[in-house]
């Protein structure tokens, strides 16, 4: 029974050394794992897209009047369609020159008519600066 419980022990230790050893680098102090948040504030909103003049970027406006930058929505909204969007996305704290930048985002078009299509003006912050 003593013998079982030593080699049950050793076990145990050798499993709590390894796993140890794991997480500690391999001799390589010039490179880092690169660490990925997957945290972030999850957003929904609706509204019509609409291209920011002088850029790529497409936004729709978020619920509080600022804008949401979801021109790395794959497939991307069609803002010419005239249809609002409604939109699922986490935001990750990064502001573009567009607005606040949504990661995985997934929409869908809503059975609403959108204005005639006018670019939306590039936000006061960008202008000034």
């Amino acid at each position: 029974m003593r013998v079982r419980f030593v080699k049950a022990a050793a076990a145990a230790s050798l499993l709590a050394l390894s796993v140890a050893a794991c997480g500690q680098e391999t001799g390589n102090t010039g490179q880092k794992a690169q660490t990925v948040s997957l945290e972030g504030k999850a957003v929904t909103a609706s509204g019509c897209v609409r291209p920011v003049e002088s850029t790529s970027c497409l936004v729709v406006r978020g619920p509080g009047g600022g804008y949401y930058d979801v021109s790395g929505a794959s497939p991307a909204p069609d803002p010419t369609k005239g249809v609002a969007i409604s939109l699922q996305g986490r935001d990750l704290g990064e502001n573009t020159q567009c607005g606040r930048k949504l990661a995985d985002v997934k929409w869908s078009y809503l059975n609403i008519q959108c204005a005639a299509l006018t670019p939306a003006a590039a936000p006061a912050a960008e202008k000034a600066g």
